[in-house]
């Protein structure tokens, strides 16, 4: 019964990873760091992924890290060659999580941090929100 289990389990793997999306492959793939091992392995929707990604790029803001600006230019790609499915995901969860901490102070600094079309999107997203 349990070796049942683990062939289960090791299939459903297989098949997740199968149906990863565009997002969820390249994030996984270029910052790998930004998912636990957990959410490495088992399915999560565009929305979820793209949720804990605006998380782990805030981090970085907050560090001060040097490669700050990669996961932007990652999010750019993304969303210049997205579907428009793609492009409401990268506004409406990665976008709209970073903008519930902006202030007067940061906005500036973190603008710099983006690509130009990415700025339009970004301001678009703070004041529909």
């Amino acid at each position: 019964m349990r070796l049942d289990c683990v062939l289960q389990l090791a299939s459903l793997s297989i098949i997740e990873q199968i149906m990863e999306t565009k997002i969820q492959k390249t994030l996984r793939q270029w910052f790998p760091e930004a998912f636990s091992p957990q959410e490495r392995i088992l399915g999560s929707s565009d929305y979820e992924v793209l949720r804990q990604f605006a998380t782990y790029a805030r981090l970085l803001m907050e560090s001060k890290a040097e490669n700050k600006r990669d996961p932007f230019k990652i999010i750019q790609l993304l969303y210049t060659k997205g579907t428009l499915y793609e492009k409401n995901a990268i506004e409406n969860e990665f976008l709209t999580a970073l903008s519930y901490d902006e202030s007067t102070f940061t906005i500036k600094e973190h603008l710099e941090l983006m690509p130009d079309q990415l700025k339009t999107v970004y301001l678009k997203t703070i004041l529909e929100n």
